[in-house]
């Protein structure tokens, strides 16, 4: 067998699918490794062959991400928005409108999702924080709400959930509820009694 023989066999192996295929692959993988791990972090059960089940809780997702700061929220003051100088004042006043009530149709549909999003205790929990007449620590939240929610993980969960959706402001271990909170809760009425 000559050389060139040789070679070309070896060049028939390395240009195999099955060699390209890996070699498309670990490179689809290795440029697009952060989107990756963002789809699978998304989801909650992943059903393998044969039936079994993995899932991830709520708790462990937002523990894999605990330095990620959370999104700024909108500006909320319609005077804030700068509007063309040609129009006139009749024209100015319909389009605030429009944005007014686009803005409540918006909050309508986040406290809508609020109360589905939100689980019973986490609603509690705000309803509790409402409830007080000053801010108050995160060792007393901890103190008081340990009976019912023994897992001190779970309880961080609550804390984050309503923190990333503004309901609640956290500075320096104090906590308060935020004017967005408290329209929520009168939006959403009180809270029905579970049945024991």
């Amino acid at each position: 067998m000559s050389y060139a023989q040789l070679v070309l066999e070896y060049l028939k192996v390395l240009f195999s699918a099955p060699v390209l295929a890996a070699v498309v692959a670990f490179t689809v993988i290795a440029i697009f490794r952060e989107d990756i791990k963002a789809l699978l972090l998304r989801f909650a059960k992943i059903r393998l062959p044969g039936g079994t089940e993995v899932s991830i809780s709520q708790a462990a997702k937002l523990e894999e991400s605990p330095d990620k700061p959370l999104p700024k929220p909108p500006p909320s003051d319609s005077a804030a928005l700068s509007l063309p100088s040609d129009l006139d004042k009749k024209q100015i006043e319909e389009v605030r409108q429009l944005l007014d009530a686009e803005r409540a149709r918006a909050y309508l549909w986040e406290y809508r999702y609020l109360n589905y999003f939100l689980a019973f205790h986490t609603q509690q929990v705000l309803d509790w924080f409402a409830s007080l007449p000053n801010r108050t620590s995160m060792s007393l939240y901890d103190s008081v709400w340990l009976p019912l929610i023994p897992s001190a993980e779970e309880r961080r969960a609550i804390v984050t959930a309503l923190q990333a959706h503004y309901l609640i402001l956290v500075q320096n271990e104090l906590v308060e509820v935020t004017p967005k909170g408290r329209e929520y809760i009168a939006w959403r009425g009180p809270l029905p009694q579970p049945k024991t």
